[in-house]
C-alpha cells in the first residue's frame, strides 16, 4: 500500500483555494438540503436502551 504525502495533499488543496478565491480556477460545488435535527427526550432515550 502506498503511503499518502499529507502535507503536499494539503498544500495542494490551499493551493486551489487560494486560485479559487482569486478567480483563477473554479472548484466543484454541492448543494445539500440540511434538515433539522430531531427532538428526542431523555424518556425516550432511556426507553430505547
Amino acid at each position: 500500500m502506498k503511503k499518502r504525502d499529507l502535507f503536499t495533499e494539503l498544500t495542494e488543496g490551499f493551493d486551489t483555494l487560494s486560485g479559487a478565491r482569486t478567480g483563477e480556477q473554479n472548484l466543484r460545488t454541492n448543494e445539500v438540503n440540511v434538515q433539522p435535527a430531531l427532538e428526542v427526550s431523555v424518556a425516550e432515550q432511556l426507553a430505547s436502551v
